[in-house]
């Protein structure tokens, strides 16, 4: 650590400074970071350090306010601190205020925050609570000190989802994109897993990534569409999934009773479904094998509705990406339903 901060003082300051639990704090001038990807007037990067992953950070200028917000990898372990910086001066272990929409974040979360300072930038460290409160907000008041510095959340839940799947992934750009060389270089030094199943290097990709796919199926859903019915599914799930289903279906008019899909697809539950706060990330890859995470709230009732989290796994074939299984919980997952 005292070699780290002693390189930070020779270096002018241009190294990723070191924060009081062993991450990095989000501040690596451009340095540091390589392109990872761009959501809803957020630009991601990841940063390395050699072939060193240190942190994700999204940017934003709405309307000439700058605003950064990340996450860091702890060093060493699997620790990490999210991270809000603004462009004001403040001194060291600072405390403070975070106010969205002109109230304290609400379920306990508060609004106290303290953090670290860098240069002429001041990092809050926030809460989960806090977190999930940005998501769901439209502008927002860090007050540091006597001052306090006010920016939009316009595109704030896709950026956090995009964070999360960068940091998932080390930094290293999915193969859709045009990977960075730094990431590159951290994808070549990774052990190569073997999948079943064709290979995604053996042949150009095809149709929308897994995150993507997975994402239309939830907007056609919102927008009052069924990405699942009998005319479209098969762009969407996989050869054995679509056998399984019309085999059912036949068999629920052949015995004039219920099939065995008397769920929602989407969530698992039989209740209405009204899908808010919507976020997607995928997080996991293997060759030609990935996983997605949806998190939505199901407002159909009103009030606060739980988080709800659904996990669609995915293969790569011939067609591209298709699902090959949804899991929504421990003991429940569609192919097991159909399957039983």
């Amino acid at each position: 650590m005292h070699i780290r901060r002693l390189a930070s003082k020779c270096t002018g300051g241009f190294m990723p400074a070191s924060s009081e639990y062993g991450g990095y704090s989000i501040m690596g001038h451009g340095q540091f970071e390589e392109p990872y990807g761009q959501t809803r007037g957020w630009t991601i990067k990841a940063a390395f350090r050699g072939r060193l992953f240190m942190y994700c950070v999204a940017a934003n200028n709405t309307g000439g306010r700058s605003v950064l917000l990340g996450v860091d990898q702890a060093m060493p372990g699997d620790g990490s601190q999210w991270q809000l910086a603004v462009p004001v001066s403040s001194k060291k272990d600072w405390q403070g205020r975070l106010e969205i929409d002109g109230q304290e974040p609400a379920h306990g979360a508060g609004a106290d925050v303290s953090g670290d300072s860098f240069l002429d930038w001041t990092i809050a460290w926030p809460n989960m609570g806090q977190l999930e409160a940005l998501k769901q907000g439209k502008t927002a008041v860090l007050g540091v000190g006597k001052q306090d510095y006010d920016f939009s959340l316009a595109g704030v839940a896709a950026a956090i989802t995009k964070i999360e799947e960068c940091r998932s992934r080390l930094g290293v750009v999915p193969a859709s994109a045009s990977p960075s060389s730094q990431a590159m270089k951290v994808a070549q030094q990774a052990p190569v897993q073997t999948g079943s199943g064709n290979s995604a290097a053996s042949h150009a990709a095809i149709g929308p990534e897994p995150a993507d796919l997975v994402e239309s199926i939830y907007r056609k859903a919102i927008s009052g569409g069924d990405a699942f019915n009998e005319r479209t599914r098969v762009q969407y799930l996989s050869r054995e999934l679509v056998s399984l289903i019309v085999k059912d279906e036949q068999n629920s008019r052949k015995n004039q009773e219920p099939g065995k899909l008397g769920y929602s697809l989407l969530s698992g539950g039989q209740d209405a479904l009204k899908i808010d706060n919507l976020q997607v990330a995928e997080i996991s890859r293997q060759q030609d094998r990935a996983d997605v995470r949806v998190g939505f709230r199901n407002t159909a009732f009103g009030g606060n509705a739980p988080v709800e989290t659904v996990t669609y796994q995915l293969q790569e074939g011939d067609q591209g990406w298709r699902i090959t299984n949804i899991l929504y919980g421990p003991q429940h997952s569609l192919l097991g339903t159909l399957t039983r």
